[in-house]
């Protein structure tokens, strides 16, 4: 391979360069799991993640002027590269197509290669799947948010809401909390959040993972209070499982008003979406103490800093007393 007269020079120049870029955050974080290309130049439109010597990448759909054939071709220039770059063989090498707004994207399976195993993050264990599903198992870009969680967790009662397979349960758990309840509408999910307990040496007996409409299921009678709460919910949902279709955008503020309901006065709420034209709602201001973290909350290795917006969300003080942020 001719690398200065190749096609794919520009992609791997910038990868290259991210790599070095990234390599002080990699070292002092421990990360072996992270983004090395996050969509940098438009003539590339690729997301890469890196899994422990695996390359993860998503092809986003964009008009283009290449044919079928030239796209191959295109696509074929990209693997070369990266083969070369992170010598690695195309056994190693996952690729999906994401459609922008689509619904339901981490539960909607591509293959059928179970190609599982297990990654390591903060030193905690995570099973996943590189092959299977649009989404591998853990959203990497919630990193930052996930440590804060576990460094918090200690004594406090934690609920996980549209809990995916339960990361953010596992650094609650690790980091001392007394109970986690995990919510999720996936079987496969809930039993995958399970083997990450497992995986860890937690003891799942100690902690509820609960099959249910998280939109459903918050708006019954509270029985518990919890300290912390994790609410990112998908843009969009239409599972034939759930009574009502579910849109971040339109359903947001019901959302938390019920989520707020089963938090403790004194507790947090952390509410994250991946919708890029988002916007919060001004009437929860009137109910809520409200303050917008997502400067904080995307790690470095992601350049698009529109993965995602996160709130911290608590209630608001009774009169006689004031409560702090974290």
């Amino acid at each position: 391979m001719n690398l200065q007269t190749h096609p794919a020079l520009a992609l791997f120049n910038r990868v290259k360069k991210n790599q070095k870029t990234l390599k002080s955050y990699l070292q002092t974080e421990q990360i072996t799991c992270y983004r090395v290309y996050d969509w940098d130049m438009p003539e590339f439109p690729l997301c890469i993640d890196f899994y422990e010597g695996r390359l993860h990448i998503s092809e986003y759909k964009t008009r283009h002027s290449m044919d079928a054939d030239q796209h191959q071709f295109w696509l074929a220039d990209c693997l070369e590269v990266l083969r070369f770059l992170f010598e690695i063989t195309d056994e190693s090498i996952f690729v999906k197509t994401r459609f922008r707004r689509q619904a339901d994207q981490q539960y909607a399976k591509v293959s059928d290669e179970k190609n599982v195993f297990t990654v390591q993050e903060s030193g905690y264990k995570f099973q996943v799947n590189l092959s299977d599903y649009i989404d591998t198992g853990i959203f990497l870009d919630h990193r930052p948010l996930r440590k804060k969680v576990g460094e918090t967790s200690m004594g406090k009662h934690v609920l996980n809401l549209f809990a995916y397979t339960a990361s953010f349960s596992v650094y609650a758990a690790m980091g001392g909390a007394l109970t986690v309840t995990t919510v999720d509408l996936s079987s496969t999910y809930l039993h995958w959040a399970k083997e990450n307990f497992k995986l860890n040496g937690i003891n799942i007996t100690r902690h509820q993972f609960l099959k249910a409409d998280v939109k459903q299921w918050i708006q019954q009678s509270v029985h518990k209070l919890y300290d912390i709460i994790i609410l990112d919910p998908p843009t969009l949902s239409t599972s034939t499982m759930m009574k009502t279709d579910l849109d971040v955008q339109a359903d947001h503020v019901m959302l938390i008003n019920n989520a707020l309901r089963h938090l403790h006065p004194h507790g947090v709420l952390y509410f994250s979406n991946n919708f890029r034209n988002f916007q919060l709602s001004p009437d929860l201001e009137g109910e809520a103490v409200i303050q917008e973290i997502t400067h904080w909350t995307i790690p470095p290795d992601f350049r698009n800093k529109q993965i995602h917006r996160c709130w911290e969300i608590r209630k608001k003080p009774q009169s006689g007393y004031e409560t702090s942020l974290l």
